[in-house]
């Protein structure tokens, strides 16, 4: 009988050890796969984005006769990197300016840096010239002339680069955004905008 109980005994913690190896090794799988997830979230890349801050025209050129008209436009970009771990370094981008579906204007952006959670401010200089848009000559000497003297613009924006997490992960990235423009002729500075944008990497 003592012996019998003896390896009743055995047999129970045996089973209660077995029971208490399976717990813990479940706890630890969960810990390292939620300790997995977190790392994975933490080093993806979050896209960059451009948007326009500010669109000023800074002259404009006017002939009646010929309808001629130029525009000269200074935007300025915002460059923002949401990453909290991640760098964005770009090479020059290209600014496009579209009047009506056609192109008006062009202008090379700068390359630079954004560091983690940063954003970077910079100035393109983009001259509409009218002879680029001699098709849509009577419609923009309209919207400038006529009405409240708004000219409605599309400006995109194309930015290549490469993001850096942690100074070791590098994803190749091309930023390119689309933003609607309304500037006012009659009442420098004023504008109105809105802006779509996209990160492929």
């Amino acid at each position: 009988m003592p012996n019998a109980a003896c390896k009743h005994h055995n047999a129970a913690s045996r089973r209660r050890l077995r029971i208490c190896a399976v717990v813990s090794l479940t706890v630890l799988l969960l810990l390292a796969a939620a300790v997995t997830a977190l790392a994975i979230t933490a080093l993806r890349p979050r896209p960059a984005d451009t948007t326009i801050s500010a669109m000023r025209l800074t002259s404009v050129s006017l002939s009646p006769g010929s309808l001629s008209l130029n525009l000269t436009l200074d935007a300025i970009l915002s460059i923002r990197n949401p990453s909290p771990v991640a760098s964005f370094a770009h090479a020059a981008g290209q600014a496009e300016v579209y009047y009506r579906g056609a192109l008006a204007a062009d202008a090379d952006v700068p390359p630079g840096r954004v560091g983690a959670g940063g954003t970077e401010t910079v100035t393109v200089r983009l001259t509409v010239l009218a002879d680029r848009l001699a098709s849509y000559a009577l419609q923009l000497y309209g919207d400038v002339v006529g009405g409240a003297g708004d000219v409605s613009l599309t400006v995109q924006t194309t930015v290549p680069g490469t993001v850096t997490v942690l100074g070791l992960l590098r994803h190749h990235a091309v930023v390119i955004t689309v933003c609607h423009v309304t500037v006012s002729v009659r009442r420098p500075g004023a504008q109105s905008s809105s802006c779509q944008y996209r990160t492929k990497f």
